[in-house]
């Protein structure tokens, strides 16, 4: 998995949610793996200048796109900008950070506030971002606006599976789920933001768990093909768009928020950095992100892409 979630955040999961009761329809995506941006910043009185900042990024080929996304924005509004990719896993991209060897790197809003504050059980778009934004600041970083764009967890099905059991949300499959197959990485079957929550928050209970490796197109190929007739799938995986799967909605946030966001060391972060930033984010949705992952994962250039993405976007041209 993209996201590796701590103990601490499986064991409260369920507390969570269960405590969440009917959540409000307001903070609920409009699809899978998306939600809006907030409308106003909280960073203060960021330096004018210009500045400096070296963009890292995780290993593997959405990561590095979304830093080249970000920086090519910043250079563009001024500021000298450059990328180191593929530097590792959270834990070696995050030393990095704090030790000032990087002064920015994208990351996933959930994931990064489990990996600072272990335990936090915030769920919506909303929670996580007020709480990161807290945490980070206490730990000498700063976060930018999130994007629209998720790369969160989903249950997809086929669209075959969706129209036969008119199924638009997770809840939906309570009275038909015992009837399909459910594929997932062996984990899901025992953490509680898995199987467990399924069957505590939405009353879900599977026929069958099939376990199956998160590696390559492994579990997309298994629905595809009727090995199973559910599965646990990123919600920016270009299959979804490519075969026209259905992420089915989560109302209750069984899966915590993962809005794209940039995080910054805090003594680096200037405000043409921040404005820049978050005018990619005002433009990069789910949809958009699942699209440009796909001409990556099908052989573009991570920089190209995002190159031409910002120019269709007018962000490669100093802002306003």
């Amino acid at each position: 998995m993209r996201r590796i979630l701590s103990a601490g955040f499986a064991i409260g999961v369920l507390a969570a949610v269960s405590a969440c009761g009917a959540t409000d329809s307001s903070s609920q995506p409009d699809s899978a793996g998306t939600s809006g941006a907030p409308t106003s910043t909280t960073i203060k009185a960021l330096p004018a200048k210009a500045g400096s900042v070296t963009v890292g990024s995780a290993a593997f080929p959405e990561a590095e796109l979304l830093a080249h996304l970000y920086a090519g924005a910043m250079k563009a509004n001024g500021v000298k900008a450059d990328v180191h990719a593929n530097i590792g896993e959270r834990t070696a991209y995050m030393a990095a950070l704090k030790d000032g060897s990087i002064g920015a790197v994208p990351e996933y809003s959930g994931a990064l506030l489990n990996y600072l504050s272990p335990g936090n059980t915030a769920r919506s778009s909303e929670d996580v971002y007020a709480e990161l934004q807290q945490t980070a600041r206490n730990q000498n970083l700063a976060v930018v606006h999130y994007a629209p764009a998720q790369d969160a967890d989903t249950i997809t099905v086929t669209r075959k599976t969706a129209d036969k059991y008119h199924l638009t949300t997770i809840g939906d499959l309570k009275p038909v789920a015992n009837r399909l197959r459910l594929g997932a990485p062996a984990p899901m079957r025992t953490e509680s933001y898995g199987v467990p929550a399924l069957k505590k928050v939405y009353g879900v209970v599977f026929k069958q768990f099939v376990s199956l490796s998160p590696s390559g197109t492994v579990i997309q190929t298994a629905l595809r093909n009727g090995t199973v007739d559910a599965a646990n799938i990123f919600s920016t995986d270009p299959a979804i768009s490519r075969f026209n799967l259905v992420s089915l909605k989560d109302p209750q946030h069984i899966f915590a928020a993962q809005n794209i966001v940039p995080v910054f060391k805090q003594d680096v972060l200037t405000q043409p950095m921040a404005d820049a930033c978050d005018a990619v984010s005002a433009k990069l949705d789910t949809d958009t992100l699942r699209t440009l992952v796909a001409e990556v994962v099908d052989g573009g250039d991570p920089s190209t892409v995002a190159s031409n993405w910002l120019k269709q976007n007018d962000l490669a041209k100093t802002l306003n």
